[in-house]
């Protein structure tokens, strides 16, 4: 764990204190507290500040594509019939193979929908993670949170929590149609971009109009710069303009009538905070002015009984306890 010290980070702290932009930090779960957490105005800052639009580098301790490919391409297809995309190719692809829906019985989702508008160009938010939290059903895939700007983006930022292990990865949407590029979370990635604080901000954001292109980055919180994960340009297959960031899962539901995943998210807390969106360039706080929670579905559809959803500030802070 490493404090932030440079010059970078104090002028992102200053800034948004000049900007008063309480936005909340993310908790990992009560089994990880905080621990010299990050500062909620400080990862405001990093969101909207002039000293974010320094370049880290790639984020450190990427995955290789072959490794990518290793270790995600088999919630390519889950993903993909989501969208009606049987295989690389626009939405709406007929012919989608049934064999390739993975055996799973719920997929519901809450938190803050982004709203179409003209000229959205990004989005931004302090994301909950954790080394503790373990998937032991097959079935279960946890994408918690995940972030998808508006505007016809290319890139989706995704935790993502499977039986093969913990990652923050993008989602190529204009390319490959897959997750294109990963990085374990580990207790590297925890000391880098964290802070120690269980929470990493991450952003997508659209860097050329003229070819689409988007590049999602984390905030590298002692260097107080921003390193890329992923850039890919093109057209979005997804047929979206709107955006999401919320809390998504798969899972199958066992004889109990309790969902698999539930075992494994008991006692956990996932979070979202700072949840910003940019428009034409500049960064807002999520609002009724940009947001909605049409992405939604009531507890029940998660099959646990023991969790709780909460919208802490309605739609930039939203909190799930399991």
């Amino acid at each position: 764990m490493r404090s932030p010290k440079s010059a970078a980070t104090v002028l992102a702290a200053t800034v948004a204190l000049v900007l008063g932009c309480g936005l909340g930090t993310a908790a990992a779960s009560p089994a990880h507290p905080a621990r010299a957490a990050a500062s909620p105005r400080a990862a405001a800052a990093a969101c909207s500040s002039a000293a974010s639009a320094a370049s880290g580098g790639a984020v450190h301790g990427s995955l290789s594509p072959a490794e990518v490919k290793s270790r995600l391409s088999t919630l390519t297809a889950q993903r993909r019939a989501q969208y009606g995309i049987a295989a690389k190719g626009p939405l709406g692809t007929a012919g989608v193979n049934p064999a390739l829906r993975p055996l799973t019985d719920i997929h519901p989702s809450q938190g803050t929908a982004f709203l179409s508008q003209s000229g959205a160009d990004g989005s931004c938010a302090t994301q909950s993670v954790s080394t503790r939290f373990t998937v032991h059903n097959g079935d279960t895939t946890i994408y918690t949170p995940t972030m998808y700007p508006p505007g016809g983006s290319c890139v989706e930022l995704v935790t993502v929590y499977t039986t093969s292990g913990r990652s923050v990865s993008a989602w190529d949407w204009c390319g490959s149609v897959s997750f294109a590029a990963s990085v374990t979370v580990d207790s590297s990635f925890l000391a880098t971009y964290t802070n120690g604080s269980g929470a990493y901000t991450g952003r997508v954001i659209k860097t050329d109009s003229a070819t689409n292109t988007w590049a999602a980055a984390l905030y590298d919180y002692a260097t107080g710069r921003w390193d890329t994960l992923f850039t890919q340009s093109g057209t979005n297959q997804s047929g979206r303009t709107d955006g999401w960031d919320i809390e998504e899962l798969y899972s199958s539901v066992g004889t109990s009538g309790q969902a698999h995943s539930c075992d494994d998210m008991a006692g956990l807390t996932f979070e979202s905070s700072g949840i910003s969106v940019r428009k034409s360039g500049v960064w807002s706080a999520a609002s009724s002015a940009n947001s909605d929670s049409h992405y939604d579905t009531g507890n029940s559809s998660f099959s646990c009984p023991g969790r709780s959803f909460q919208m802490v500030s309605a739609y930039d802070h939203w909190k799930d306890v399991g």
